[in-house]
Formats: structure tokens, C-alpha cells, sequence
């Protein structure tokens, strides 16, 4: 209102100056005019806090943006932690390496030792050993366990989606390493193998009678908690003769399911999987677990084919968050089962 003043001020001066210099009434009326609609802009300006060059905007108060919570972190993830052949199962013409995460077969063809062209020969001989070595796979991926009552020769009878999905995976199984050729004995030696967990493996392959995938859950309190106390999880099956397979399940003394994997198929992967060990001291000795694993042993077995793991009272009470958290476990890489074959 100050700067108001003044202008008003300074245009009675000047209309009085035109006065004096003999400027006409009829003028000076418009030069009147002119002046007072600028006084109604400035003074609306005023009162509407439109800007003008000297209108001064004071500075809009600070708001503080509450910090974001800091989201739970899984630890980082284990690496498979047990040798491949550590855990296995050698069969007739192959191996079930359940540490490895694979199922290997092997296949021979012969060199026929009359042929002019030699190397067409050795070539022919590597064909009849990939198609031996499939057929090989096939019967021992047949063996398999599944879970405590199944092999998957028997979802295999069961279900012909199955039967079709399995041997699709033996036929693309992937050649480990070049053909053996023994120029001595005249034959080619081919291993082919396929992987238990992962995608375009056997579990995959099975995924029609496993049901749906279990939709994981926020993390609980009880699983974070866990994480907090814990390096990892370390299931120890002794000596109760406890037998590797893709889905065991876990009980309480009065039959009380605690877990069952096959639940969570979706999620064992390649870089996923419930990881199987047999030398627990080596394991321990890691610095990703050696600072506080909860190692927990196993009661007794059952089922016909011997893979359900049965916990004491104490231990199953640990573990009542188990179906929660066993997602977030298999992420991290921190559930192992001991076994000793």
C-alpha cells in the first residue's frame, strides 16, 4: 500500500503539471482515466495476490516427508553347498546324484570295425550310444522317489500327460562332455543328463499331478524373526535311514503335517532347491552358516519308500511357521536335509 501512495502522489504532480503548461481539461481527463485504472489493477493485484514486479512471495513452509520403512532382506543367498556325487544313488548304467541336482545316464554304441569309412563309423556308433544312454536315463529316472508311497514310474502309469511329459525331458536331456571314443575296445561312450529341480526338469515334467502352486505369503513375524536368530535351517536325518526324494514332507510325533514340498514345487528351481548333504561338519564350517544354524533332528522315518521326516515335540513347536517361511528358505538357499546313503 506504501508503493500505492506514492504513485498517486506522483501523478497529482504531474497532472498538475500539464495544468501549467496549458493542456486541455479534455486531455487532462484522459490522462485521468488512464491513471485510475491503473490504480484498480494495482489494488486488485493487492487484494488477490496476483504478482506485480514488487510483490513479494514468502516462502512456502517446509513439509517433512516421513522416511520410507526399510523393507525385510532376505540374507544372501547359499550357493548349492554340497558336492555333486556327495549325495547319490549310483543304478545299472547311470547315477541319481541328488546333491548334484541330476539325474545321469550312460549309453555305448560300436564302431563297426569293417567299415571303409572310419569316420562315418565313429560317427554312427555316437547315434546308437545317444539312443542307449536315453533309453538308460529313462529307466533310471523311473526310480526316482517322488515322496514316501510314489516313484515316478507310478505317475507315469497314472497319468499320460505324465508319461509324455517325462519322456519328452529324457529325449532332450543334454550330453555331458564330448563322446568317449576307445579305439582299442571299438566303442563310443555317451552321458547324457537332466536335472531334478529346475525348469525342463523332472519335477517340472510332473507338474500335473503335483496341483497348484502355493501362493507365498507377505513374511510373517515369525519368519523374520527366524532370519534374524538364524544362518539357516539344517534338517539332520542321522541314522534313521532317512531316503532323498523331490517332495518329503515333514511331521509332528502325532502325525501332524508340518510341511509338505510337493506344495511348493513352483518354486524349486535350478536356483532354488531343497538341497541334500552328508557331511554336516564341512557344512558347518561355511561362514554363511557357521555363525548360528538351527539344526534340528530327525525322530524317525516313515512311509514305504522312507523319505518322511518326523520331528520331536520341541523341534516341530520351532517350526509351526514352516509353511509361511519355507519359500522364503528355499530363496535364500538356508534349508538342507542330511541324509546318509
Amino acid at each position: 500500500m506504501d508503493n500505492l501512495a506514492g504513485f498517486l502522489k506522483a501523478a497529482l504532480r504531474f497532472i498538475l503539471w500539464l495544468g501549467k503548461k496549458g493542456v486541455e481539461m479534455k486531455q487532462l481527463e484522459t490522462v485521468g482515466i488512464g491513471i485510475a485504472g491503473m490504480v484498480v489493477i494495482i489494488v486488485l493485484g493487492c487484494a488477490t495476490g496476483v504478482k506485480t514486479s514488487s510483490t513479494v512471495t514468502p516462502r512456502p513452509p517446509r513439509t517433512e516427508v516421513p522416511a520410507e520403512p526399510v523393507e525385510f532382506q532376505l540374507p544372501s543367498k547359499l550357493p548349492l553347498v554340497a558336492e555333486p556325487g556327495e549325495v547319490s544313488e549310483p543304478v545299472p548304467g547311470g547315477v541319481i546324484d541328488w546333491s548334484g541336482n541330476t539325474v545321469r545316464a550312460r549309453g555305448t554304441g560300436f564302431i563297426d570295425p569293417g567299415a571303409k569309412n572310419k569316420a562315418q563309423a565313429k560317427l554312427m556308433a555316437e547315434r546308437a550310444a545317444t539312443v542307449v544312454a536315453q533309453r538308460n536315463l529313462l529307466e533310471i529316472v523311473k526310480w526316482v522317489r517322488v515322496n514316501s508311497e510314489t516313484r515316478v514310474e507310478d505317475f507315469m502309469t497314472d497319468y499320460d500327460v505324465i508319461n509324455t511329459d517325462v519322456e519328452g525331458t529324457v529325449k532332450g536331456a543334454r550330453q555331458v562332455g564330448p563322446a568317449k571314443y576307445d579305439s582299442v575296445a571299438g566303442i563310443v561312450t555317451v552321458e547324457l543328463e537332466i536335472n531334478l529341480y529346475a525348469k525342463d526338469g523332472l519335477a517340472d515334467a510332473l507338474s500335473p499331478a503335483l496341483g497348484g502352486k502355493v501362493v507365498a505369503s507377505s513374511v510373517s513375524p515369525r519368519v523374520k524373526e527366524f532370519f534374524q536368530e538364524y544362518s539357516g535351517l539344517v534338517i539332520d536325518g542321522g541314522e534313521t535311514g532317512l531316503k532323498p526324494a523331490l517332495f518329503p514332507k515333514i511331521y509332528d510325533e502325532d502325525g501332524n503335517l508340518l510341511l509338505d514340498t510337493k506344495n511348493y514345487a513352483g518354486y524349486l528351481t535350478g536356483q532354488t532347491t531343497l538341497q541334500f548333504i552328508s557331511d554336516l561338519d564341512k557344512l558347518l564350517a561355511r561362514p554363511e552358516l557357521a555363525t548360528n544354524p538351527l539344526v534340528l533332528e530327525v525322530k524317525q522315518v516313515r512311509g514305504k519308500l522312507g523319505t518322511d521326516i518326523v520331528l520331536g515335540p520341541k523341534d516341530a513347536r520351532q517350526l509351526k511357521w514352516l509353511k509361511d517361511g519355507f519359500k522364503y528358505l528355499l530363496d535364500a538357499g538356508r534349508i538342507l536335509v542330511r541324509v546318509r546313503l
